[in-house]
């Protein structure tokens, strides 16, 4: 049964009150760092849910935890975010709201795993509340269900990996499979444990999962989730504006995208971009779209949502780190973005030229 416990949050420093709060097999204190750096202002109040039952965390203990020597609990926390408009009345266990509309002002939630390491799980959280979130972001609504009320968040599915029956590449093709169940009625809801399962022609037992997954992997994964995953590898080393070029098309056009970063062995989720803030300069004949990108927003799962890979290399990746990346298509896409490309030079061309 769920219990729930409303904390005030004025400053960084209050998300500490998880350590107290929590078993320490939620790993509160790391949580609470993580919160801290990531979390802006805009948040007021977090409700913390205990006994909470996590359906893609269930998933992985009834198929893997539960086989294993340590006993592992099946029960979850999770963490709402709200902004400074919403109480909690602990007696009635009931959400205070002065226009009864708490769904107005929810920012979303992060499910604690009882894993021990790398605990933060399923989380839906808004791109307002994300410290340095900026720019276009693909998102989808999601309904949460709490205390009787029916909320609803926009944002972009993330987790952290679970390193052993769950790695990076997992998780990435767990967030867009997500993401489109959200947002498209055709596609199923897989659960992480799934996910597993789907990589492999035959079950491979349980530790090969541990072992990561390359991007023929990923393709049969959203191949066998229903989607036409299209791979696309960088033909150029380094800087190379028809490779950016294609991945901005895509990215415009909506779609969300695995991004595999052979050299640093990691994959992570493209889900939006900003521009530059230096103007273009002439001439401006020929150049592409893609000169004035500024950054990749992604979903890595070392991290909370919504963090930029930005052109500059600033940060710990940069975009000359990725080398491929795959978009799962619909079955009515006819022409992918280099095709567009190049027909759309050869028509700029033979107008020229007439």
């Amino acid at each position: 049964m769920s219990n729930y416990t409303w904390t005030a949050i004025g400053v960084p420093d209050d998300y500490d009150q998880l350590s107290a709060m929590l078993d320490v097999v939620f790993q509160p204190a790391k949580v609470a760092e993580s919160l801290k750096d990531g979390i802006s202002p805009g948040v007021k109040g977090m409700l913390v849910e205990t006994g909470y039952v996590d359906k893609d965390y269930r998933s992985t203990f009834y198929n893997f935890y539960a086989k294993k020597g340590r006993n592992y609990r099946s029960d979850c926390v999770r963490l709402h975010f709200f902004d400074e408009s919403v109480a909690f009345d602990e007696a009635k266990a009931a959400l205070i709201c002065p226009d009864e509309k708490p769904e107005d002002h929810y920012f979303g939630y992060v499910v604690l795993r009882p894993t021990l390491v790398n605990t933060i799980g399923r989380s839906i959280l808004s791109p307002d509340i994300r410290k340095g979130a900026e720019g276009m972001v693909i998102q989808a609504e999601h309904q949460v269900h709490l205390l009787g009320y029916k909320l609803r968040v926009w944002g972009f599915p993330s987790m952290a990996q679970h390193t052993d029956i769950a790695v990076c590449a997992h998780v990435s093709c767990w967030a867009i499979l997500r993401h489109y169940s959200e947002k498209f009625p055709q596609h199923r809801e897989l659960l992480i444990h799934d996910i597993t399962k789907l990589a492999q022609q035959f079950d491979p037992g349980g530790l090969t999962p541990s072992l990561g997954l390359n991007v023929l992997h990923a393709e049969r994964i959203f191949q066998a989730a229903g989607s036409f995953p299209l791979v696309v590898k960088r033909q150029n080393p380094g800087a190379d504006d028809r490779f950016a070029g294609q991945l901005l098309a895509y990215l415009e056009s909506g779609f969300p995208l695995f991004i595999e970063m052979a050299s640093k062995r990691h994959a992570i989720v493209a889900i939006g971009h900003t521009w530059s803030t230096t103007p273009a300069v002439a001439p401006l004949v020929n150049a592409r779209s893609s000169s004035q990108l500024g950054a990749i927003v992604t979903v890595d799962d070392n991290h909370l949502p919504y963090t930029d890979i930005d052109t500059g290399g600033a940060g710990k990746y940069k975009i000359e780190d990725i080398s491929g990346f795959i978009v799962p298509l619909p079955d009515k896409i006819y022409y992918p973005a280099d095709a567009v490309d190049r027909h759309s030079i050869a028509l700029y061309g033979a107008m020229a030229a007439s």
